[in-house]
């Protein structure tokens, strides 16, 4: 056996053990609440990711499912989108607009989309729309554990994945997807970052994926052998054992508004 094929039966068994628990009841993903509390109880230790103050800016909290008005990705023109949402969140005095975590979004249902049938249309991140060019920094001390130009349309563009020990038997991952091209530039495995560093920036269309410009933020508990790219929605069937490997990044953006759809994802 070849050391790629038993990594990847290495994260089979792993993915399978989660399934596992999930059937007899149980946290699919055995650390995870043991993870999730450490950063309940370390909120504090974080730094806001934008300039704004997410904890107290004014905000606009967009529906992107079945159920809004707002159209984003699929075959819909994103500098029209883009025009129409800076309009929007003009008019609030708002300088960020918000992307739900737990969504089920209309913009996942094409075949680019779906495994086996069924779309991976429920989201695993939260969206912070702001305008290209807008600075995103580190919340937590670590390290870049890859990155990647995820080059497809609809798919993240450029992304960074960073890698946090902030303790004993705690690692956690945070994802920033649709940047600038020049986030990537000078970037090594390993580097270390430093919380409220200056990491990145968001990038524009079509280079960030061909969406309006925003940034997804992510929070993983188990990269699943994965570099500089990971999911960033489930199926629906499979949401309560993706919830546990990726729970709610509003754990450290730390939002007083409802950023979080629903069960049934609307």
């Amino acid at each position: 056996m070849t050391t790629a094929t038993k990594a990847i039966d290495d994260v089979s068994a792993r993915f399978q053990s989660y399934l596992d628990r999930h059937a007899a009841h149980q946290e699919p993903m055995e650390s995870a609440t043991r993870l999730r509390q450490w950063i309940l109880d370390h909120q504090d230790d974080f730094a806001p990711v934008m300039e704004c103050d997410l904890k107290t800016c004014p905000k606009v909290v967009y529906d992107f499912s079945r159920n809004g008005d707002v159209v984003i990705g699929g075959t819909s023109d994103p500098a029209r989108q883009t025009e129409v949402m800076w309009q929007q969140l003009k008019d609030a005095n708002a300088p960020v607009g918000i992307g739900r975590y737990r969504e089920d979004r209309v913009c996942y249902q094409s075949d680019q989309f779906k495994t086996d049938g069924e779309a991976r249309s429920q989201h695993l991140g939260v969206d912070l729309f702001a305008p290209a060019g807008t600075p995103v920094y580190v919340p937590l001390d670590g390290v870049v554990h890859s990155f990647a130009d995820n080059n497809l349309h609809l798919d993240y563009g450029p992304t960074i994945i960073l890698e946090h020990n902030p303790a004993p038997d705690v690692t956690f991952y945070t994802l920033y997807g649709h940047l600038s091209q020049a986030s990537l530039e000078g970037l090594y495995v390993g580097q270390p970052v430093e919380k409220d560093g200056l990491l990145c920036h968001f990038g524009d269309f079509p280079i960030n994926g061909d969406w309006i410009p925003h940034l997804h933020f992510q929070i993983i508990f188990d990269m699943l052998g994965k570099q500089g790219d990971y999911f960033g929605a489930a199926k629906p069937s499979e949401w309560d054992i993706w919830q546990s490997i990726c729970p709610n990044a509003n754990l450290i953006l730390q939002m007083p508004e409802n950023v979080t759809a629903d069960r049934s994802g609307q």
